[in-house]
C-alpha cells in the first residue's frame, strides 16, 4: 500500500517529508544548545565540578524537557504540527478519528520520539566520556539500546502505514495537511 492512501484525517505522510521536517525543526532546536553549551564550557573553565548524574540531570532540565515540552505544544490543539510539520504540509492527528490530539498525548509521543532517546543518547555520552578506555558493560548494552531505537524511529516511516513506535504509543498519525 503506498504511504500516500487516504486514511482519517487526510493522507499518509511520506517518509521523506516527515525526515525534511525533522530536519528543519532540528535547525530551530540546535538553537538551544548553541546557547546552552557555551554557559557549560564557562562554568567547567571556571572550576565548577559536579557529578556526571548531575550534570545529565542538568542537560535534561534545561535542554531535552523544554524541547520536548515544546513540540509536543506545538503538535497539539489547534497547531498541529511543529514549524518543520508545517513547513512540509504536515499535521499531527489522533489515528482514529483524524481530529487533533490534545496535549497529553502529544507529550507522550513527543516523550517517546524525543526526550527518551536524546536522555539516552546523553547517558551514553557521559558515560563514555568520563570512562574513556573502560566502557562498563551496561554502558556498551546502552549504546545498542540507544541505536536500536533510533534504527527502529526511522525505518518504521518507510513501513507501508508510516507509524512509528511512537506514533503508535500515542495513538497518533501524521498526515498531509493544510499549510495554514
Amino acid at each position: 500500500m503506498p504511504t500516500t492512501s487516504s486514511i482519517n484525517g487526510g493522507n499518509r505522510a511520506p517518509a521523506w517529508h516527515r525526515i525534511a521536517a525533522w530536519l528543519i525543526d532540528w535547525l530551530r532546536i540546535l538553537v538551544l544548545p548553541l546557547l546552552l553549551v557555551p554557559v557549560g564550557v564557562a562554568l567547567y573553565s571556571a572550576g565548577l565540578r559536579l557529578p556526571v548524574g548531575l550534570w545529565n540531570l542538568i542537560s535534561f532540565l534545561f535542554l531535552i524537557a523544554p524541547v520536548t515540552l515544546w513540540c509536543a505544544w506545538r503538535e497539539s490543539g489547534r497547531f498541529q504540527a511543529t514549524p518543520g510539520k508545517r513547513a512540509r504540509g504536515l499535521i499531527v492527528v489522533d489515528a482514529r478519528s483524524g481530529r487533533p490530539v490534545g496535549f497529553g498525548r502529544a507529550l507522550l509521543r513527543n516523550t517517546a520520539k524525543i526526550a527518551l532517546p536524546w536522555e539516552l543518547g546523553h547517558t551514553v555520552a557521559y558515560g563514555f566520556a568520563t570512562t574513556a578506555r573502560n566502557p562498563s558493560e551496561s554502558l556498551m548494552v546502552l549504546t545498542i539500546i540507544v541505536y536500536v531505537i533510533m534504527f527502529a524511529w526511522l525505518g518504521a516511516l518507510f513501513l507501508p502505514s508510516t507509524r512509528t513506535p511512537y506514533d503508535l504509543l500515542g495513538g497518533t498519525r501524521v498526515v498531509s495537511g493544510s499549510r495554514e
